[in-house]
């Protein structure tokens, strides 16, 4: 049986207004026992000069995918970022999203990238002063598409 965590991206509303997502109140918050994961390619503004932006983006994206992979396809929220990305999961998939992100680390490097990486409890996110709230964002049926909101993703000198 699927516990309410694990169910709770499936009941954020779904918008097909990109206008309407200026407005704050259309951003749930997500559960405090939810993790967020975080990876950054370390110097990507040095790989891309050096004619590396293929590699760049093929291990940023490799965030995504590889969590997509050890999740079995279930539905997540999610964002790529160029050089890195962002998503979260119930916090009883805190270990697979661990191992993932200790894998990714060590593949980046076969590339000679360093990839940064972190998993964050939202509930610590708040208790340092940020929140973190999801949205859907629906531009044709069936394709939809994270956004985030809150300052979780900003990190401490809210870059």
């Amino acid at each position: 049986m699927a516990s309410s965590d694990s169910v709770f991206y499936d009941s954020v509303p779904i918008s097909d207004s990109f206008l309407n997502l200026s407005d704050p109140a259309q951003f749930t918050p997500l559960p405090d026992t939810w993790v967020l994961g975080v990876a950054d390619i370390v110097d990507s503004t040095g790989e891309i000069a050096r004619g590396r932006y293929k590699t760049v983006n093929m291990v940023g994206a490799a965030v995504i995918s590889g969590a997509i992979n050890a999740l079995g396809g279930r539905v997540f929220p999610y964002v790529f970022g160029g050089d890195g990305a962002a998503f979260a999961v119930p916090g009883e998939e805190a270990g697979t999203a661990r191992e993932t992100l200790a894998a990714l680390q060590s593949w980046a490097e076969l590339s000679r990238m360093t990839l940064r990486a972190a998993l964050v409890s939202v509930a610590d996110i708040r208790a340092a002063g940020r929140d973190l709230r999801v949205a859907r964002y629906a531009p044709s049926t069936g394709v939809d598409y994270a956004m985030f909101s809150g300052g979780g993703l900003a990190g401490p000198r809210g870059r």
